[in-house]
């Protein structure tokens, strides 16, 4: 009985010590799992991010665009179109002021 008790103890010391580094291999296969999930999140929004500030640069762009569109419109508008100040003035100095005059001058 003595030598079935003693034979046993060196396997049980062995599965101990097996199963500690089993759990510490464990720890660390877990822990880098969740590195690499971090790092993975990390990049998903790091392309999420870049994607935005792509869609922020094209509305940048838009909107730009329409407001020098919108400008150049209002500098035509006040180039095309004289005031009626002017045209009052014009008529008071002499001055034709449509192409019309030039049919009943």
């Amino acid at each position: 009985m003595v030598s079935a008790i003693s034979g046993s103890s060196p396997a049980t010391q062995h599965s101990s010590s097996s199963s500690s580094s089993n759990a510490a291999q464990e720890a660390a296969l877990e822990k880098q799992i969740q590195d690499l999930e971090d790092q993975a999140k990390a990049i998903k929004d790091q392309v999420k991010a870049a994607q935005v500030q792509q869609d922020i640069a094209v509305a940048q762009a838009k909107l730009d665009a329409l407001k020098a569109a919108d400008k150049a419109a209002k500098a035509d508008q006040g180039q095309s179109a004289p005031s009626a100040a002017a045209l009052r003035q014009a008529e008071f100095d002499g001055e034709k002021t449509t192409s019309s005059n030039e049919f009943w001058m």
